[in-house]
């Protein structure tokens, strides 16, 4: 099976954030994020056209810790302020389909990070 290079960014509960890249045999794109992001997929919507936000649907309710610096992120992402929890993971996006990141995203991203934190 065919193995796509794939970079991710997590912004962790307590405000880090890591650039993730792996090599994915296609298709494990979601089994990676759930990992990522502890549970179960839920989108977060962003205004970014290319770009896609994701957390666990389940992190209020399993009492995780809130995500002020993710939260941050977000808002800047053009998706409205929400109290966030848990890690959450940004990904590219093409149509409905994630994506790795571009480099030139990955830059943007940090530096919004940046000015967040």
């Amino acid at each position: 099976m065919p193995h796509t290079p794939f970079t991710f960014l997590v912004v962790a509960e307590d405000g880090t954030s890591h650039e993730h890249r792996t090599r994915l045999r296609t298709g494990a794109v979601d089994e990676l994020l759930r990992r990522a992001v502890g549970g179960w997929l839920a989108p977060i919507p962003i205004g970014t056209p290319d770009l896609s936000a994701w957390c666990d649907e389940d992190a209020p309710s399993r009492s995780r810790r809130p995500n002020p610096v993710a939260s941050l992120l977000v808002a800047r992402l053009g998706g409205g302020r929400m109290p966030l929890v848990g890690p959450i993971v940004v990904t590219g996006r093409r149509g409905s389909t994630a994506i790795g990141l571009t480099a030139a995203q990955v830059d943007a991203l940090l530096a919004a990070l940046t000015h967040g934190r």
